[in-house]
């Protein structure tokens, strides 16, 4: 069933695509200081100041970002004028937490623990 209200899919910026959307997220969180203010949202919402001031981010890259975010329906701003998570940002929290679980027990393993026994270091085609 199609929904006349959804949102097309953002386009990927290097391929102009918007066949892998996991990929357009990826690209999205991936740019300069984006999940670092997506992170810090999730615990309470804050003014545009206490995100510069918490992330050390140049205003106008901050801007950038927040209006992304806001476009890609992850961001809202709040009657006091803070942003805060939308309920589209908090279904991606709950879906990141564990991610972040994970990646914490995996920064604590070292190089050697991290490649699995018996493992190659090379593909077989390789160069």
């Amino acid at each position: 069933m199609s929904r006349s209200t959804s949102r097309p899919a953002p386009e990927n910026r290097s391929t102009g695509s918007s066949d892998l959307p996991l990929a357009v997220l990826l690209d999205l969180l991936g740019r300069r200081h984006s999940l670092m203010i997506f992170w810090t949202l999730r615990t309470a919402p804050r003014s545009f100041r206490a995100l510069e001031s918490l992330l050390d981010a140049p205003s106008a890259q901050l801007t950038q970002r927040t209006r992304e975010l806001r476009e890609a329906g992850l961001l809202e701003v709040d009657e006091a004028g803070d942003y805060r998570l939308t309920s589209n940002g908090r279904r991606l929290q709950g879906l990141l937490e564990p991610l972040s679980d994970w990646a914490e027990g995996w920064a604590g393993l070292s190089a050697r623990q991290r490649l699995p026994r018996n493992s190659a270091t090379r593909a077989r085609d390789e160069p």
